[in-house]
């Protein structure tokens, strides 16, 4: 079936907490923070893209395709992307979440270590080389996520190449942090990420890495 790209919108974001709770069934920090039995991490997650939708820096994308024996020309979301556009350089880089905030009944103390250390990650390697306390320029992969049913169609490439092409025409940087597994994918010559870092959490036994793509020239 074909795909097609959209921006999202709110009426979307049942089915975006769906896709993104199917996409990382597997991923530790997933389980740690965000366990499935919880009631609160679906709520939390909701409420997260609803805030989201409200920045003006903020690029939601969400690929489709026509819904399966519908012939009324019905669409399903199969995968999503949140990118953040380039904001002021004194605009600081948004703070995550006390840890009063996160679902109580997932590891708290989890959620802090790594999600706080993703945001002083972000901050330093995105600082202005010049100004400091400033940031430079970048656009910013929030969230990608494909329905486990519909990876390794090309959605996700899709939605990573749209955020490429921006800051290629912007002439700035791409940032990302990801797991292990989306290493090789975000490397690949058809993107050009560069590891930047790679940090383990919760005592070593889950890893984390940091991307920056440079910007290319139309001609490259």
């Amino acid at each position: 079936m074909s795909l097609t790209m959209r921006a999202g919108t709110v009426d979307d974001i049942d089915r975006l907490v769906e896709i993104y709770f199917s996409a990382f069934a597997d991923n530790a920090v997933q389980h740690r923070v965000f366990p499935e039995s919880s009631p609160q991490v679906r709520p939390f997650w909701r409420n997260n893209f609803v805030n989201d939708f409200k920045e003006d820096y903020v690029r939601f994308r969400v690929m489709e395709q026509p819904s399966s024996g519908d012939s009324e020309g019905k669409k399903e979301i199969v995968a999503f992307a949140i990118w953040n556009a380039p904001r002021k350089p004194t605009d600081p880089i948004p703070a995550m979440p006390p840890r009063e905030a996160w679902p109580s009944d997932g590891d708290q103390d989890a959620a802090v270590e790594f999600f706080h250390d993703l945001e002083r990650q972000h901050k330093s390697y995105m600082a202005h080389p010049i100004n400091p306390g400033e940031q430079q320029p970048h656009w910013y992969l929030e969230l990608i996520a494909t329905h486990r049913d519909h990876q390794g169609k090309g959605a996700a490439g899709a939605l990573l190449r749209w955020g490429e092409q921006q800051a290629d025409e912007q002439g700035v940087p791409c940032y990302l942090d990801a797991t292990p597994d989306g290493r090789p994918v975000y490397t690949s010559k058809g993107h050009g990420f560069r590891e930047v870092e790679s940090r383990t959490y919760f005592g070593g036994v889950y890893e984390h890495v940091f991307m920056i793509r440079d910007p290319k020239k139309k001609d490259e």
